[in-house]
């Protein structure tokens, strides 16, 4: 992809991304598998790798791991497949509360 073309995209995103990396639980048709998510905002994230074997238009559901105050929470979130590419997977996020969970005292 040409540089213009990377900034055209940059430019059509309504939310700001955050060069973060995480793990993350993708389920998929009831199964969880683990991923390293990057690129995170509010509206969408980014699945490093390959091998994650979904369609652009697939829906699944993702849980996020995160430390809250000394605890850990799930973060949950609707998403569905934006873009395949070698590098990864991009998901579009979809709107929503976060439904979040409560897993242990860190």
């Amino acid at each position: 992809m040409a540089h213009g073309s990377t900034q055209a995209a940059r430019d059509r995103r309504r939310s700001g991304r955050n060069r973060v990396a995480t793990n993350v639980f993708l389920i998929v048709d009831g199964e969880r598998r683990l991923h390293r998510a990057s690129n995170l905002s509010a509206r969408g994230v980014f699945i490093e790798g390959a091998g994650i074997d979904l369609l652009p238009g697939h829906h699944i559901e993702l849980v996020f791991p995160l430390p809250v105050g000394g605890i850990i929470k799930l973060h949950r979130k609707r998403g569905v497949v934006a873009h395949v590419s070698a590098a990864g997977t991009g998901l579009r996020l979809e709107p929503g509360a976060n439904r979040r969970r409560r897993l242990h005292q860190a």
